[in-house]
């Protein structure tokens, strides 16, 4: 694609040079620069022009006129958002001949996503899913680097997606890809609002501006797209809620656990084998039996029943899809083990995420409840003796661990959890390695307590230092079972 035709309409205030030249790729990461990209020096990137000119960079865009030897985009605005437009263009605009449902909140999304590809496999539509754990479609099985993929990657990904025949697009959207504009460019169908909840306040400062970047799916993105039908499902039960409501003409619909209406729980029996509800779906009532544990995944499971109505699934294929998602990586997901306690493995790494699984486990729990957890290094501090005090009123024994530290002393993040338990609490032991602490809990769990690794989930990895590690705590429970109970 030339130069010219890729940033003909766009907003750019200057053009210096020869714009009818070749390009080959976008970027805004000088490492990834190749022969004939286009290079987005942001405030941040700036600097790294000269590396991205070393190696092939064919033009530059920047907030003011750099003066090097290639042609160079001036943009007086934001440059990252203009990378989305125009990666959107140079992928043949994907999006609009998707359509894609963009899912955001604190807890949930993955789940949600989940059971969205299952409702719609369940009706024979092809679909695919930008997640946490991979990017899916056609056969195919990526592995995630980040939630939301960078903008380039996401418009490439989505041009993929409809090479192979996917039609239907899942895609969680966190709150850091919407504040650094990852999905501009793309134009949305429905927005999916689960929840908001103590999170990444490292990163965004307050709960008020995290609230904002997730706002902007619905009132910035869903509001601007281009597509006719526009839908936003939103979580009714959330005090939030009534920022994330777009202005007309998106269409809203609310569900709820509580209060009746557009998809609400009519009724629910729970245990640790899984749930047993009736929904109320658009006045229609719906009876599911899901081998997902723990009520709030009814939540879940209303937002994506929302979502197939809205895309004119029947209510057959909505109960088919949601009754055969036996479980998801990472999110509660069940350790198989025949005899003895039930074991589950859980991504819970906040405040409110952990505070919800333990509330469920102890209603559901014969025996005692044992927890294994610690907390991330180099991410929001204020979390962690908060998330103790948590574990110290709700665990009847808890082991204290090391998650990622990263570059972090792990004894000083094990220190900062403490801190929530002290003059309080149920009894806690704390074992530095993760490995040993799995073990540990292991051993402790008779035939009917219920043990909780948390924290890691899906994970296959941990971070000490600067090194990467293998490591999943689903294979280690896995080894302590043949080994504690042969």
């Amino acid at each position: 694609m030339k130069l010219l035709d890729l940033i003909n309409g766009m907003p750019v205030s200057q053009v210096r040079g020869d714009a009818n030249i070749e390009i080959s790729g976008l970027t805004k990461d000088s490492r990834a620069v190749k022969d004939g990209f286009v290079f987005f020096a942001t405030r941040k990137s700036e600097a790294f022009i000269p590396e991205a000119l070393k190696k092939g960079a064919a033009a530059v865009v920047a907030g003011k006129d750099v003066n090097e030897p290639v042609p160079c985009l001036v943009v007086s605005y934001d440059v990252s958002s203009l990378l989305g437009r125009m990666a959107s263009r140079f992928y043949g605009l994907p999006s609009t001949k998707l359509h894609i449902a963009g899912i955001t909140g604190t807890n949930g999304k993955t789940t949600t996503t989940y059971l969205i590809e299952s409702i719609l496999k369940a009706d024979d539509r092809k679909a695919g899913v930008i997640g946490t754990i991979s990017y899916r479609y056609g056969g195919l099985e990526l592995k995630a680097d980040n939630t939301t993929p960078g903008a380039t990657e996401a418009h490439s990904l989505l041009g993929d997606m409809y090479e192979s025949g996917v039609r239907f697009v899942a895609m969680e959207v966190s709150s850091h890809a919407l504040d650094q504009k990852r999905v501009e460019g793309i134009e949305f169908d429905i927005g999916i609002f689960t929840n908001l909840t103590h999170d990444h306040l490292d990163y965004h400062g307050d709960l008020d501006n995290y609230k904002s970047a997730k706002a902007l799916l619905f009132r910035r993105y869903l509001e601007e797209s281009a597509k006719e039908k526009r839908c936003a499902i939103l979580n009714a039960d959330d005090p939030v809620v009534r920022d994330m409501i777009p202005s007309a003409p998106v269409k809203s619909l609310f569900y709820s656990l509580k209060t009746p209406t557009d998809g609400y729980l009519v009724s629910a029996q729970e245990d640790i084998r899984g749930l047993k509800l009736d929904l109320s779906v658009m006045g229609k009532v719906l009876s599911i039996r899901s081998p997902l544990v723990g009520i709030f995944n009814a939540s879940n499971i209303l937002a994506s029943a929302l979502y197939g109505h809205s895309t004119g699934v029947p209510l057959a294929s909505i109960k088919k899809g949601v009754e055969g998602l036996i479980g998801v990586p990472g999110r509660l997901e069940r350790v198989k083990n025949v005899e003895g306690p039930s074991i589950f493995v859980d991504y819970a790494h906040t405040p409110d995420a952990l505070r919800k699984v333990l509330e469920m486990l102890n209603r559901l729990k014969e025996g005692r409840l044992i927890l294994v957890f610690g907390c991330g290094g180099d991410r929001d501090r204020a979390k962690r003796p908060v998330m103790g005090n948590i574990a110290s009123e709700m665990a009847d024994v808890t082991i204290i661990t090391s998650d990622n530290p990263r570059s972090e002393d792990p004894k000083s993040i094990i220190h900062e959890i403490v801190q929530g338990f002290e003059g309080k609490g149920n009894s806690f032991k704390v074992i530095e390695n993760r490995r040993d602490a799995i073990y540990e809990g292991v051993k402790l769990a008779r035939k009917n307590d219920v043990l909780l690794v948390a924290g890691k989930g899906h994970e296959d990895y941990q971070i000490i230092g600067d090194k990467v590690f293998y490591f999943s705590d689903r294979e280690v429970i896995e080894e302590c079972l043949n080994v504690v109970r042969g």
